[in-house]
């Protein structure tokens, strides 16, 4: 999911420098000219690398009225393939919001493209509360069939692309992170069409991580059988869409999850069709989180066990969207979950890890 791939950011981050470089974008020390302190950000002219394509089949748009080439020629646009349950894509809503409150009165579009991942993402009502939760205030155009997340050939959440006034293509970015890099490639654009002054560059610091990727060693986990991946208990007599009976392991292998009664395996998630259901899982990080809902608009209590003790807060699971389950603050040991489920109609979508 959502930089679906964890490997892209460890290679970018150990090719940090590099990056910076090929990018034409150079990072100086801090020097006694009276520029802004700390970092300072230079910029060379960055490179053209294609031109951007036309949005195409944007079913709706929230914040803003239909924008077309038209509307965004002149403009430095930054492109934001995201979706809403995903955690990488919501770890970095406070940047873009920080770029758009800064630039947006200097010629700075900011474009979410909400290309979901997961069939309910694709209903405007549920995209309406996630912007309304997160407070985005930038225009959002929903790709629900992925035809602009198609055009432009991107292949991960988030991922973005900075175009310049003139409808090309100058940087890019996938994954969490880079956002210091980032914004001073916006500011370079800025520049380069004069909708920003030299006097106007602020300084820019990149921010300690959202997340210590070395510490997590377990990967995200899905649970729908078009990609089910680190189950445990596999059973040959399980069909796909059908109903059937796991039980529970003598032991649990690390980095495994584990059903423990009544589910139904459909191509996106898995349902809990009886009472009493549970799910173990035995993972390295701080955070667990799900994807989940409970069906019908129902609402589910569901009971976390962390290494055998019960966490007190009961989490309430009710319309499709992510959930935190444990941070541990800092205790990205190996640890043995266990969610209790009460009732029938819980779907589980995906674990990720922080």
């Amino acid at each position: 999911m959502k930089f679906a791939a964890l490997f892209f950011i460890i290679a970018f981050v150990v090719g940090v420098f590099a990056t910076l470089n090929k990018k034409g974008i150079l990072v100086t020390k801090e020097t006694s000219s009276p520029k802004p302190q700390n970092l300072l950000i230079q910029t060379v002219k960055l490179p053209i690398e294609e031109r951007a394509p036309s949005l195409r089949g944007i079913s709706s748009w929230i914040n803003s009225g239909p924008l077309s080439d038209v509307d965004l020629r002149g403009k430095v646009v930054l492109v934001d393939f995201w979706t809403y349950s995903c955690i990488n894509c919501i770890r970095t809503i406070p940047h873009l919001q920080s770029w758009y409150k800064k630039y947006k009165d200097n010629g700075f579009i900011l474009l979410g493209v909400h290309s979901p991942e997961f069939d309910f993402e694709k209903k405007i009502e549920n995209v309406e509360a996630a912007i309304k939760k997160y407070s985005i205030v930038y225009p959002v155009a929903l790709d629900s069939e992925h035809e602009t997340w198609n055009a432009f050939g991107n292949q991960y959440w988030p991922a973005h692309y900075l175009i310049d006034v003139n409808g090309n293509i100058r940087y890019r970015n996938f994954g969490e992170g880079h956002y210091a890099e980032t914004e001073a490639a916006i500011q370079n654009l800025l520049r380069e069409a004069r909708l920003l002054t030299l006097d106007k560059i602020t300084e820019i610091k990149e921010p300690p991580p959202d997340t210590d990727f070395r510490s997590i060693g377990t990967p995200e986990i899905y649970l729908g059988y078009l990609r089910i991946n680190n189950i445990g208990n596999k059973d040959a007599n399980v069909r796909p869409g059908e109903p059937h009976i796991f039980t529970e392991p003598a032991e649990i292998e690390q980095n495994r999850f584990y059903f423990i009664g009544s589910w139904t395996i459909g191509p996106e998630s898995s349902e809990l069709t009886g009472e009493n259901g549970k799910i173990i899982l035995r993972y390295k990080a701080n955070k667990v989180n799900i994807v989940a809902e409970a069906r019908e608009n129902s609402e589910i209590p569901i009971k976390i066990f962390l290494d055998g003790k019960l966490i007190p807060e009961t989490v309430l699971v009710s319309s499709p969207r992510l959930y935190n389950l444990i941070d541990t603050v800092g205790d990205a040991n190996w640890h043995t979950l266990e969610i209790r489920i009460p009732h029938p109609g819980f779907r589980i979508f995906t674990f990720t890890f922080g």
